[in-house]
């Protein structure tokens, strides 16, 4: 599930699906100037508190400078586990809980905040709820364990109008990792490549064996070890290329924009989601 809009609060969801291991939601918003708190859960059977268990009860409290970490079990709450909190209020926050067989990792702005291990079971986790003093904007569900180097066709081809969503995070030793456009002849369309130890992205393209003239104006808006949502988008006379929702470069294209049958992911990268519009 994805969308951008803004979610009315008390929210209440049942998944459509269980949840596997190395899936991610992510939940974007901001609070006001007067919140004091406000909760994530993931609820067994119904999303509310009427006793049935919550495997993860995430509760920012602003109040207490505090996030608190907790289950509910058999009609009791366990023990609490607490954190500062990372992040102020009046803000936007981006907060992802990826789901793994031992436990949740739970993120706050793209950065690895908590290990929270299992109470219950993952596979008991069927509904979802937001509470408290906040705005919510965008919530999406999805993604996978994805081998790193990774190559997959794209079904239905990447031609003009579709637009390519990547989540991932440098490894904390990143030296550099590419992310490629392929044509049905091999040729690469768009080669992607951001290298930390030259504090530079390589935008270029590869057709008939010969790599053509890089491009590599712009900063690098990545750091090792901090999460990025790409997008790039194919439309009519280049790719589009955003970084955590900031537009960073345009490659024009030096090819055919309608030949576009695969994707490859290599180097030092986790990749949490792949979306293609």
């Amino acid at each position: 599930m994805a969308e951008q809009k803004t979610y009315s609060i008390p929210y209440r969801s049942a998944l459509q699906e269980r949840i596997e291991p190395g899936q991610t939601v992510i939940i974007k918003g901001s609070t006001i100037d007067e919140s004091q708190r406000f909760t994530i859960n993931l609820h067994s059977k119904a999303a509310d508190f009427s006793g049935n268990d919550v495997p993860l009860h995430v509760s920012v409290r602003f109040d207490e400078g505090k996030v608190v970490f907790n289950s509910f079990s058999n009609g009791e709450w366990g023990k609490e586990e607490r954190k500062s909190i990372p992040i102020k209020r009046g803000e936007p926050f981006d907060i992802r809980i990826r789901a793994h067989d031992d436990r949740f990792q739970i993120f706050f702005d793209q950065k690895e905040f908590k290990d929270y291990e299992h109470r219950l079971p993952l596979s008991s986790v069927s509904h979802f709820s937001i509470d408290g003093d906040l705005y919510v904007n965008h919530i999406s569900w999805g993604g996978k364990y994805y081998p790193i180097p990774y190559e997959s066709g794209i079904s239905g081809g990447f031609g003009v109008g579709k637009k390519l969503l990547v989540f991932g995070t440098p490894e904390k030793k990143a030296k550099s990792f590419n992310i490629n456009l392929l044509r049905r002849n091999g040729d690469i369309s768009l080669h992607f490549n951001p290298r930390f130890n030259e504090k530079h992205i390589i935008r270029n393209a590869l057709q008939a064996g010969e790599w053509g003239n890089e491009e590599r104006e712009g900063k690098l808006p990545l750091e090792k070890g901090v999460g990025f949502d790409l997008v790039i988008v194919n439309e009519n006379y280049g790719y589009q290329i955003f970084i955590n929702n900031e537009r960073f470069a345009t490659f024009a294209h030096r090819d055919d924009p309608n030949d576009i049958t695969g994707l490859q992911i290599q180097g030092d990268v986790e990749v949490t989601g792949i979306q293609i519009q």
